[in-house]
């Protein structure tokens, strides 16, 4: 397996989806499919693109014989992805944002990799800030999107 850079990554939204997928195979399978027959626009000039994945809480318990704290993976949370765009005001990609942002709604995301591989989810998007900065400043917007389910990963074909 070779490494990469991001170059070439882009960002789509799609439109508001409340539907809640099991967390079983077929359930990530079926949620897979559903998302990937959706419209999407492409978000323009994504800069950076954050993080995004699962990470199990902690639960504690210490019992009072040993005095050993013991850890257990409690609920998973795949985070809130943020990005940071060139400020484009034009953009039918920033303008869905701005909209998904004054909803209460979930919407999908789509992190397509260009290489058949692509990342699938659903979240509310919170913010959608201007930062104006410097004179010497590209005008830039910070938006975060609380992923509220799991992140469905369709992996690149294999190639001999």
């Amino acid at each position: 397996m070779a490494i990469d850079t991001s170059a070439g990554i882009r960002v789509l939204i799609g439109p508001a989806h409340n539907v809640t997928y099991g967390e079983d195979d077929a359930g990530r399978a079926a949620a897979l499919t559903a998302l990937k027959a959706l419209t999407y626009v492409e978000i323009g000039e994504v800069e950076d693109a954050g993080e995004i994945g699962d990470e199990a809480s902690t639960s504690d318990f210490t019992a009072l014989a040993n005095r050993r704290k013991r850890k257990v993976k409690g609920t998973y949370d795949a985070g809130t992805q943020q990005f940071t765009l060139g400020s484009d005001p034009k953009d039918a990609g920033q303008k869905a944002l701005k909209a998904a942002q004054r909803s209460d709604d979930n919407y999908a995301i789509q992190i397509d990799y260009g290489d058949g591989e692509a990342d699938f989810y659903t979240g509310q998007v919170l913010s959608f800030r201007k930062q104006i900065g410097t004179a010497e400043a590209i005008r830039k917007a910070t938006v975060s999107v609380a992923i509220n389910s799991a992140v469905y990963e369709q992996e690149a074909p294999v190639t001999p």
